[in-house]
């Protein structure tokens, strides 16, 4: 665990990204979205791709996926809500939680840790893999993108559960595995929790205000005891 020494004891809850920092979805986005690819004949990507792609919303998603002469508002708007349906119906063929995130549920729920959801993914699918993956756990808030805040990295979401949660902003742990979620948690005036199994890497976390990279999800277990 690497961390810069800023934070201090006084952490009461937890905010987790999901894709790449609970679970790891990569394969089956991957999958459908080159589905829908090649239904309108345009060349599909690496898994490796959509490492890149992912983390902004699905719109930015197909949106990088197509090709520049695809790029119309139109064909945007189609292939966003195809890509939707394949996915729909490919949610889980390859999904799985991350080694160690079920143990660390399992600590926090232990410990009364108020602990929410918070993604760029559509709201309904979030809504679905916590309900399939997390059911045994308590998530005060989940909420995926919808039409009542901006994307990550606005922290409007990332306030607004805090608010529902009922806790000062600073006293959340915010993790996640992208710059996004890194900018989400200093606009909110979050502590920045970079997962190093991620989708993007150590590089990325620390360049975009990482506070603490963690290798292992046990490893925010530390992060929880007096300082």
């Amino acid at each position: 665990m690497e961390n810069d020494g800023r934070h201090k004891n006084g952490f009461q809850a937890i905010i987790f990204d999901l894709d790449g920092t609970l679970l790891d979805t990569l394969a089956d986005i991957g999958d459908s979205v080159n589905l829908m690819l090649g239904e309108y004949g345009f060349p599909g990507h690496t898994t490796d791709d959509y490492r890149r792609f992912i983390g902004n919303g699905i719109q930015m998603l197909v949106t990088r996926a197509l090709p520049i002469q695809g790029r119309s508002k139109e064909m945007v708007t189609a292939c966003v809500q195809r890509a939707r349906e394949i996915y729909w119906e490919n949610w889980n063929n390859k999904t799985r939680p991350y080694d160690g995130i079920t143990d660390l549920l399992d600590h926090l729920k232990k410990k009364g840790w108020p602990l929410a959801v918070l993604s760029n993914k559509p709201h309904d699918f979030t809504v679905r893999y916590v309900n399939a993956y997390f059911d045994k756990w308590d998530f005060k808030v989940v909420m995926g993108q919808n039409d009542h805040f901006p994307v990550k990295p606005d922290p409007a979401s990332a306030l607004d559960i805090a608010r529902q949660i009922g806790l000062a902003p600073e006293t959340f742990l915010f993790v996640g595995d992208s710059a996004v979620d890194m900018k989400t948690a200093a606009a909110a005036g979050m502590h920045a929790v970079g997962v190093a199994w991620g989708f993007r890497g150590p590089k990325e976390l620390r360049e975009n205000g990482c506070q603490t990279l963690v290798n292992h999800p046990l490893e925010i277990i530390e992060l929880l005891k007096p300082q």
